[in-house]
């Protein structure tokens, strides 16, 4: 799942816009963990950090 976040080069992305691009109708607990864990280990940050939970976040390589 790592390797997917390689999906980030292109620009930052919302987790439905990811999950549209692995080939999923909803985002999994899955897909969360694995973004979190993105996020603890610094690979990837939030567009949007003052608001973690807002509708429009987004997720870009760090």
């Amino acid at each position: 799942m790592f390797a997917n976040f390689l999906l980030l080069q292109k620009g930052p992305l919302s987790k439905s816009e990811l999950t549209r691009l692995l080939g999923h109708k909803t985002v999994s607990g899955e897909l969360n963990k694995q973004v979190k864990t993105l996020l603890n280990n610094a690979f990837i940050e939030m567009t949007i950090p003052e608001k973690p939970s807002s509708r429009l976040q987004k997720y870009r390589l760090s």
